[in-house]
């Protein structure tokens, strides 16, 4: 490089100098693709289409300015810009010759892949659904035989007594708290605070039997500890719905009483006695070591049939997922053959027929 005593000679190494280290830092730039494909080809020849315009301008903005004496210092510029340009030209013509058929090819295999990628998994899914249509038959067919065991069970004399005992029971417990106690549940819990403080008279195992007729209405009326309490009870809202330390209003206080009256008859006392005759016949039942272990087996078979229930449920929430699932992949399959059948008829001008396997085919109909 001239020193800098020569400033025509120092100017025109300054302006190659910068123009080379432009040039330089764009052709790093330009970096050949890893994996040669269609699409980084192209995107390459681009590249060096763009870079080949930016040097013609780079070179053309240095000559300019340049004095005439030192213009041929640029040749080897331009020798490098005339090297990427056909380069350019190379790969432009390879696209658009044999890359061309190149890219079609590889288009075709690339749809087949695809169509052979969606066909297995087709064929997967149509596997995964036969096991789960063995499995929900399966199920069924052990849900069958354990309706059948339920149906001897009840069938046997005394556990088909014992479960009429036990129905009876809940009519007349449900009867109880929905007609006897209809009025009663929010003075009787009011009663129970008010025997707290003392103001009402109740013993303390009056208040623990109230406090248990709160909870199980029916069961504390039969028991024989705190039912004995019941009529008491009873009596002990009576007086308190009287004189007034209820704090009722009058039409409410009215209801109660007729509740009252209603409890306290033969009625109530005919239902009490109902009842622990069917207590005491449930309880000599469950004596019985037959009828309690059938019993005990209804209960198993009964909690079978429910997890049973449940398991096919869950298998035909599956098979139903599973069958929308290979509606969109039939539909997928139809679409590449489709696409494959035009492709290949645009490219080759001959007619293709594309079949799908026949697992595929016999499943769909």
């Amino acid at each position: 490089m001239a020193g800098k005593k020569d400033p025509v000679s120092y100017k025109a190494a300054r302006l190659v100098g910068h123009s080379a280290r432009e040039a330089q830092q764009m052709l790093a730039k330009a970096q050949p693709p890893n994996e040669v494909t269609w699409e980084s080809l192209k995107a390459f020849k681009d590249q060096l289409s763009s870079l080949s315009k930016t040097l013609r301008e780079t070179r053309a903005k240095t000559v300019a300015q340049l004095s005439g004496f030192y213009l041929l210092d640029m040749r080897s510029f331009g020798g490098v810009n005339d090297r990427i340009l056909k380069q350019s030209e190379r790969i432009t013509h390879f696209l658009e010759g044999e890359g061309s058929t190149l890219q079609k090819a590889r288009t075709l295999t690339s749809s087949l892949t695809e169509a052979e990628a969606v066909s297995h998994e087709i064929s997967e899914q149509v596997r995964e659904g036969s096991d789960l249509a063995r499995q929900r038959e399966s199920m069924r067919t052990a849900s069958a035989t354990l309706a059948s065991n339920l149906d001897k069970i009840d069938n046997d004399p005394l556990v088909k007594e014992l479960l009429s005992t036990e129905k009876n029971l809940r009519n007349e417990s449900r009867q109880f708290k929905t007609e006897q106690l209809a009025h009663l549940k929010r003075p009787l819990r009011r009663l129970g605070e008010l025997s707290e403080r003392g103001e009402v008279p109740l013993g303390p195992d009056a208040r623990d039997a109230l406090r248990q007729i709160i909870v199980t209405p029916y069961r504390s009326f039969l028991s024989e500890r705190t039912g004995s309490y019941f009529v008491s009870i009873m009596e002990s809202l009576r007086v308190a719905t009287t004189s007034g330390k209820m704090g009722l209003k009058p039409r409410k206080a009215a209801r109660v009483l007729a509740q009252l009256d209603q409890l306290t008859s033969n009625e109530t006392l005919s239902l009490q006695t109902d009842g622990r005759r069917l207590l005491s016949r449930r309880k000599q039942l469950f004596q019985n070591p037959n009828c309690r272990s059938l019993y005990e087996s209804r209960k198993e078979i009964i909690g079978q049939m429910a997890r049973e229930k449940k398991a096919i449920e869950d298998v035909m929430e599956k098979e139903r997922a599973l069958d929308a699932r290979s509606k969109l992949l039939r539909s997928r399959l139809d679409e590449i053959l489709e696409l494959l059948g035009s492709k290949t008829h645009q490219y080759t001008g001959q007619e293709v027929q594309l079949e799908k396997p026949l697992e595929i085919i016999q499943n769909s109909n």
